[in-house]
């Protein structure tokens, strides 16, 4: 008996831990919003993005950190883009704001790159019936 409840609680607890994982990469709070960079990100890539329009895009690094990037002008394949290159030879292996987006052939300068704890959730529209 007690050793199905140690059972029991050791996987409660791993079912716990990617849910802690996920909000142990929040940003603080005094830290969003402000300008920074996302390094290595020549070397590792990224590990997703969510194009907010094609003024700007969410980027996530393989630490599951979030960034926003807003572009100079607009970038009109980013809503629509599958995929996206950085370009970073400004900076060594980081994306800062001199860096650009690389979109379907076309390039979109980067004109700020700050914190964010990612693209706002979508709301579902309500079912008919």
């Amino acid at each position: 008996m007690a050793r199905t409840l140690i059972i029991a609680a050791l996987a409660a607890a791993s079912l716990a831990t990617p849910a802690l994982a996920r909000k142990s990469n929040d940003w603080p709070a005094d830290q969003l919003g402000k300008e920074t960079s996302i390094p290595f990100i020549g070397t590792v890539g990224l590990y997703n993005f969510d194009a907010e329009d094609q003024d700007g895009v969410y980027l996530q690094d393989q630490s599951r950190r979030w960034y926003y990037a807003r572009v100079l002008g607009p970038c009109t394949g980013l809503p629509f883009a599958n995929r996206i290159a950085v370009d970073t030879r400004f900076n060594g292996t980081s994306l800062d704001r001199t860096g650009a987006l690389l979109v379907d052939g076309d390039v979109c300068h980067l004109d700020s790159l700050v914190a964010s704890n990612g693209p706002p959730k979508k709301v579902k529209p309500p079912k008919k019936g």
